[in-house]
């Protein structure tokens, strides 16, 4: 079972509660609505949508302001800052990269990007993560890396986790905290202080940018409790961007996107994909989940309950840049798209763990816990709901309602909605110009004919995107999280070609 583990009594129920709200909005509530109360069903409706208005234009000023903290940020010599603060010396940097089937020309990239850093790369020590389910690959990867790069960073190794660890389940937590385990020895043996050393773990696709291990550094060293913090860089869908069909592109600008929006916030921002941390911290909470899929996110809980309340992420606007969804045909590409973002969603497996501790965590503020779990909340039922409630629970009253059809408010409703919609596509106007700023190059030039059928077709595709690969996929880890069909791990399949990749080769 991917949970988890846990013996409280309410546990199922937080289970089944998602998925029966979210049914309950799109489904319960509008039929029920249209049949008996189609009058009251239509205002709200309106209402609801003049609320999603002003939260599109809301989103389009936090995505503005991402980009211009973001634009800021990558002008910033951060190595020269770092450089200023006492200590910096004294920090070093553990890369724990897990690894499994992929090709080794994905993971030559990964590296390259970190040994090409402005950082001093001696105090990187690099892990390679395998899986003994993959030993023979693993082993002929990880000794031509170690005999490509082994002099070219501090200290290279690679760890093969165990497969079959009673209690653990199939995924990248049991992996990355086993690699982790495993590198306390050198620590130990080198007499480096655990809460020196900052753990960065990143997917195989990833590459780092150039600044980030400066950037990383320096907001270390200048925040006043580092250990009870995490750091979230901006993940960039970006490294072959322009390879991909025109949907998963629109999805891979759109999570760019909302990360950059995330990232405005930070009381909002949770850990999510690449994101690092202090050994010392990682240590005191016995690192990361082994018995669910979803450990990034669930890691922010995992520390924010350990540490009662005394733990954040910082937002950093230094990406690393990661792959957009490619798998061979149209076909290929339109699963691995649903079934990454079905895991991205099997995030909803938190709320029992986070509402155990909610109630039962005494020493964190009752506003503060409450308003983090509401937080989770919402996000999930949110993502589940709105494309699917803004598509079609507005017009259930005119389609099943005999009588209302025959109404004035009927008659206004469709023209009502419709300039509303309108008038929100435009925060949409916000999203792709600021999209089409931050992508890269193809080929040293700016791909305008793809710019322009993007911003064409976006209006046809969104909507239809939303629904197939964020509602659909939400909605499914929700039933199937009611039902205790729990989700398994299934690595996304990575492709060779990423003709935005830049990376400097290491002679």
């Amino acid at each position: 079972m991917n949970q988890t583990k846990s013996h409280w009594k309410y546990r199922r129920l937080f289970e089944i509660l998602p998925a029966a709200i979210t049914w309950s909005v799109i489904l319960v509530i509008p039929v029920i609505a249209s049949l008996f109360i189609p009058r009251i069903f239509a205002y709200y409706m309106i209402v609801f949508i003049t609320y999603w208005l002003f939260k599109t234009f809301f989103m389009s000023y936090r995505l503005a302001l991402g980009y211009i903290n973001y634009s800021r940020d990558m002008k910033v010599n951060w190595r020269q800052k770092m450089l200023l603060i006492p200590g910096w010396q004294d920090i070093y940097h553990l890369v724990i990269v897990p690894t499994y089937k992929e090709d080794q020309k994905i993971l030559d990239a990964s590296i390259e990007s970190v040994i090409n850093s402005d950082y001093d790369v001696k105090k990187v020590i690099y892990v390679l993560a395998t899986e003994e389910r993959d030993r023979e690959r693993a082993e002929i990867i990880s000794q031509n890396m170690a005999r490509k790069y082994g002099s070219k960073v501090g200290h290279f190794v690679s760890y093969m986790h165990p497969k079959d660890i009673p209690g653990e389940v199939i995924g990248k937590g049991g992996n990355i905290s086993h690699a982790c385990r495993q590198a306390l020895a050198y620590f130990k043996t080198q007499k480096i202080n655990f809460d020196k050393v900052i753990v960065t773990t990143m997917d195989s696709d990833n590459i780092m940018d150039r600044q980030y291990l400066s950037c990383l550094t320096y907001k270390y060293l200048v925040d006043p409790d580092p250990v009870h913090k995490s750091f979230q860089p901006i993940p960039m869908y970006f490294n072959n961007i322009w390879d991909v069909p025109i949907f998963a592109r629109l999805i891979a600008m759109g999570s760019s996107a909302w990360q950059l929006i995330v990232a405005t916030r930070p009381s909002r921002l949770r850990n999510f994909s690449a994101h690092a941390q202090s050994l010392a911290a990682l240590i005191e909470t016995d690192f990361w989940s082994t018995n669910t899929i979803v450990e990034d996110g669930h890691q922010y809980w995992r520390s924010y309950f350990h540490f009662n309340g005394n733990y954040a992420v910082v937002p950093m606007y230094t990406p690393i840049y990661q792959d957009a969804v490619l798998a061979g045909d149209m076909r290929a590409n339109v699963r691995e798209q649903y079934l990454q973002k079905r895991r991205w969603s099997w995030g909803v497996s938190d709320i029992p763990y986070v509402m155990e501790h909610t109630i039962g965590n005494k020493k964190i503020p009752f506003v503060d816990r409450w308003a983090n779990a509401l937080i989770l909340w919402d996000a999930h039922i949110s993502w589940s709901t709105t494309s699917i409630v803004l598509s079609t629970s507005s017009w259930l009253p005119i389609l099943l309602n005999n009588k209302f059809r025959t109404s004035v408010l009927a008659f206004n409703f469709p023209l009502i909605y419709s300039r509303i919609l309108t008038i929100a596509w435009l925060g949409m106007i916000v999203t792709l110009a600021i999209s089409a700023l931050l992508m890269p190059r193809y080929k040293g030039k700016r791909p305008i004919k793809k710019i322009l059928s993007d911003w064409l077709l976006t209006p046809i595709v969104l909507p239809i995107s939303n629904i197939i690969f964020s509602s659909l996929p939400a909605l499914e880890s929700q039933t199937r999280l009611a039902l205790g069909k729990y989700l398994e791990y299934r690595v996304t399949i990575k492709s060779t070609k990423r003709s935005n990749i830049e990376t400097k080769k290491v002679d």
